[in-house]
């Protein structure tokens, strides 16, 4: 069984601004109050392979392994819950006008997936908005500096 949230949001800014910012996961704790703490051993570009460390309040520290990167943003993978895999999806589309859209994701799959998502439901759901405003707010802040 698998367990999607999703949540989108337009950004004043192209969707490369977006995915640079998304990329650098390391200064998440900067622009999302959902993010307290990245732990990126790795400096650079973030690379297919490479994981990450990263604290949420009121959860447990979760490591991911990004699978996948591009110019417009990146997927990653956890299994730092017993019988849950997690694949989170950051991503910017251009909108063709200067503008770009949002796209976050977050899959549960596993045996605990349903059970897990019953209890977190809202916290996930709060968790992906807030990534999502203070994403715009970022990229916007980016784009108007250039």
């Amino acid at each position: 069984m698998t367990v999607d949230f999703r949540d989108t949001i337009t950004i004043a800014a192209p969707a490369a601004v977006a995915g640079d910012v998304m990329k650098a996961v390391q200064d998440w704790p900067s622009w999302t109050a959902s993010v307290s703490k990245v732990d990126r051993p790795a400096t650079g570009p973030l690379a297919a392979g490479e994981t990450v460390v990263v604290t949420q309040p009121r959860l447990r520290p979760s490591t991911w392994t990004v699978t996948r990167v591009d110019a417009h943003g990146f997927e990653w993978t956890s299994d730092s819950s017993p019988g849950i895999r997690n694949v989170g999806g950051h991503w910017a589309i251009d909108n063709g006008d200067g503008t770009c859209t949002a796209e976050l994701t977050l899959s549960f799959a596993g045996p605990l997936a349903r059970v897990v998502t019953l209890f977190y439901a809202g916290l996930i759901r709060r968790y992906i908005r807030m990534e999502a405003e203070g994403l715009r707010k970022a990229a916007e802040e980016r784009a108007g500096g250039r």
